[in-house]
């Protein structure tokens, strides 16, 4: 049989009710939740598998469901979190051992992988992977249609109301929506390459913890050592030893540790690059130097710690962005959303994690958040055009804010949220009527609001 391309060759044109484009952790839970409200649902993703950094990342730990006193996080990020569990049943909640958080659940990203297919798969979500978002057809303040390029052919897509889970905010940038990038320099946060070891001593990692606690910070009375899974942020001492003796190019003066729940495995967080998220060069440069600087810092634990003598490089990830385009909505997330006593009102989604802002190069500023924050619905609904949402880190957030609600299970929430907005989403609707109606949807679909 043989192929060949014609020059004649036309568009083809599909139609959906809902079209979420980006299938990390909130588009998968966008998709899922639309189609759960009846909408037909297509979830465009561009890379081979589902998740994004929690999958490719390889990340730490979900975080986080809980405040300092309750659950804040459920529905969808309840049902994946099951379908996890079905396969790996220490996937669960479990102390923050550093008390950042209250709780973090760690995880295999094999099983993540699995889980969110099944997921849509329950759902009868329609998706379509290695698939790129080429262009955005918009017309009146109306997101008409989007272009999308497979390795074959480009495709033209027709919805009355689209999703944004890209993380970057791609789909309102190519619909000519207002990105809010960075903080007020236009300087966002660094960009990292986390890392995956094995073969780890277990007692061995505990014994260099008590021997130098002074290394470690917890926010707790004191750090459980005790603990089935360590979640450690320190190594300050040894790693400054690393950059003064030239075995480390990069300084640090502190990383994070956290153990999976494969025996002797354990994700760190230690590599930091200051590169343009848009910008492929940066991107691609980025991959080599993050790559480095795990080498050099795998080098040099195997020489200057016991627990880590005979470890094993598993995985390197990606270059992980923490932040973006966000996507202007009508209304900004800002820091006094999250630390203000007053409800809001319309809230369609909480989140708890702290105010996260890794600094270029070394250090990072942080305020914790002890109290559940409400993420309001105009956050999730683009400023310029009527029919698009967003959901995960492109959030309509300032940057301050979207260090806390770009968190992983916080993205599950938005995407959540997001997904039922633009399932509920009819051409004139009142704004009250469709906020209201979509609060009530969420509520029967088990979401905390």
């Amino acid at each position: 049989m043989i192929i060949r391309r014609t020059n004649c060759q036309k568009n083809k044109e599909i139609t959906y009710d809902t079209v979420v484009v980006g299938g990390g952790i909130a588009g998968v839970s966008a998709a899922a939740s639309a189609a759960k409200n009846g909408s037909k649902t297509l979830l465009i993703e561009s890379a081979t598998f589902l998740g994004g950094v929690v999958t490719m990342g390889p990340l730490e730990a979900l975080m986080t469901q809980y405040d300092a006193d309750r659950k804040v996080i459920g529905g969808i990020a309840d049902e994946l979190l099951e379908l996890i569990k079905a396969q790996d049943r220490q996937a669960e909640n479990v102390d923050d051992t550093t008390g950042y958080c209250n709780k973090i659940i760690p995880y295999q990203s094999e099983c993540m992988k699995y889980a969110m297919l099944c997921l849509l798969d329950k759902y009868q979500v329609d998706l379509m992977m290695e698939t790129m978002l080429v262009e955005a057809n918009v017309k009146n303040q109306v997101l008409v249609s989007i272009e999308i390029q497979t390795k074959r052919e480009r495709l033209t897509v027709y919805a009355k109301s689209f999703v944004d889970c890209s993380g970057s905010g791609i789909l309102g940038y190519y619909s000519g929506c207002d990105i809010l990038f960075g903080d007020e320099n236009g300087v966002s946060q660094p960009v990292t390459v986390l890392t995956k070891w094995g073969n780890i001593n277990k007692e061995q990692l505990r014994e260099y913890v008590r021997t130098h606690m002074d290394e470690f910070t917890s926010f707790n009375n004191e750090l459980d050592v005790e603990a089935e899974f360590l979640h450690l942020w320190g190594f300050g001492k040894t790693l400054t030893e690393g950059y003064e003796t030239g075995k480390l190019s990069l300084k640090r003066e502190e990383m994070h540790l956290m153990e999976s729940t494969v025996p002797g495995e354990v994700i760190l967080n230690f590599s930091r690059m200051g590169a343009n998220p848009y910008d492929a060069f940066e991107m691609s440069k980025a991959q080599l130097d993050g790559s480095r600087q795990v080498y050099e810092l795998f080098q040099y634990f195997r020489e200057k710690i016991p627990a880590f003598k005979n470890a094993k490089i598993v995985q390197n990830g990606y270059v992980g962005v923490r932040e973006s385009g966000r996507v202007k909505g009508k209304y900004v997330l800002t820091r006094q959303d999250i630390i203000s006593e007053e409800k809001c009102k319309d809230s369609v989604a909480i989140g708890a994690f702290p105010m996260d802002i890794h600094q270029q190069g070394s250090g990072m500023k942080y305020e914790r958040v002890l109290r559940g924050y409400g993420i309001p619905a105009c956050a999730l609904w683009s400023e310029h055009i009527k029919n698009l949402f967003m959901g995960g880190r492109c959030i309509s957030s300032t940057f301050e804010a979207n260090a806390s609600c770009r968190i992983s299970i916080t993205c599950m929430a938005t995407g959540q949220a997001a997904g039922v907005m633009a399932s509920e989403y009819q051409e004139g609707i009142n704004e009250e009527v469709l906020i209201r109606n979509s609060r009530d949807i969420l509520v029967s679909q088990n979401a905390i609001i």
